[in-house]
């Protein structure tokens, strides 16, 4: 049997000094494995503590972080929810002021088909010729629809014939003062000849047209019609003028509000009676001849 001191890893071999007792050198081998192995426990446990505070500080710090973002959302939401209206208000067009008693607003683009109404051209600050022009067309426009009222009601023949009447004197003044003066003004601002000469072939064709009506009896065939007829030619005419004349025309070098003046002067003196000035500058006018008549074809009951 072997000695004990023989073997490999015993106390005997472990000894510094071959002359100490083996008991003793025993007894040193065993305090030194249980102090290193406490020292490795003690490394082991700090070793795990350090990794569990590093563990939960990163966990509190995702924790944080996760906390921090949540904060920022509620914030968002909470200016989004209530600051929101108020950029929304900030950021919105400002708000259209009221149009002056002078000016007309922009007509909204036709749908379906072209009328007096939505072409007509906006009013401009101080009117001018532009402006009593399209008064003149709005007017008769309004006129034209109440002949067709009338015409499908089968009204009296007096009524029909007394508004075809009127819408006749109107149409002729109109026409002349546009051939006297403001179609001349156009050709000399520089306005297409092509586009005024159009204009002319176009009155004589409705002055064709107003002659047969005025005589005529509200009585003979196709009557009716022909007021119908002309409307259609006056409309046409005014949309011409409203989309293509009358934009150059502003655009041109005219003295349009000069114009207007020598304009109402000729109607005055070819509708007496019609007030237009009179109510323009704001004074109360008789309504006499053709404004009568039109009133009375207008207010009465078919």
């Amino acid at each position: 049997m072997p000695d004990d001191k023989s073997k490999r890893g015993s106390p005997d071999n472990k000894r510094l000094n071959k002359s100490e007792p083996y008991e003793v050198a025993y007894a040193r081998s065993k305090r030194a494995g249980s102090a290193s192995k406490s020292t490795s426990t003690g490394a082991g446990r700090g070793t795990s503590k350090r990794t569990a505070t590093s563990s939960g500080s990163s966990a509190s710090k995702s924790r944080d972080s996760r906390g921090a973002a949540r904060a920022a959302d509620s914030a968002a939401k909470r200016t989004s929810k209530w600051a929101g209206p108020a950029m929304k208000r900030a950021n919105a067009a400002p708000r259209r002021q009221p149009a002056s008693a002078l000016t007309r607003g922009t007509p909204k683009p036709p749908k379906e088909e072209k009328t007096a109404e939505n072409t007509a051209p906006r009013t401009m600050r101080e009117a001018d010729a532009v402006d009593l022009l399209t008064d003149d067309h709005l007017r008769v426009s309004a006129l034209f629809k109440q002949f067709e009222k009338l015409a499908k009601k089968e009204a009296p023949g007096d009524q029909r014939q007394s508004l075809a009447q009127a819408i006749c004197a109107m149409l002729k003044a109109h026409t002349t003062i546009e051939e006297e003066i403001f179609y001349p003004a156009a050709r000399a601002a520089g306005i297409e000849a092509d586009l005024l000469d159009e204009a002319d072939v176009e009155h004589a064709s409705a002055k064709d047209l107003i002659a047969q009506i005025e005589a005529a009896s509200p009585d003979d065939d196709h009557y009716d019609a022909k007021v119908k007829v002309l409307g259609e030619y006056i409309t046409h005419h005014v949309v011409e003028e409203h989309t293509e004349m009358f934009p150059k025309c502003r655009r041109a070098d005219m003295e349009l509000v000069a114009l207007r003046a020598e304009m109402e002067s000729r109607k005055m003196a070819l509708l007496p009676g019609d007030g237009a000035s009179a109510e323009d500058a704001g004074e109360p006018g008789p309504i006499t001849g053709i404004l009568a008549r039109i009133n009375q074809t207008l207010f009465s009951k078919a």
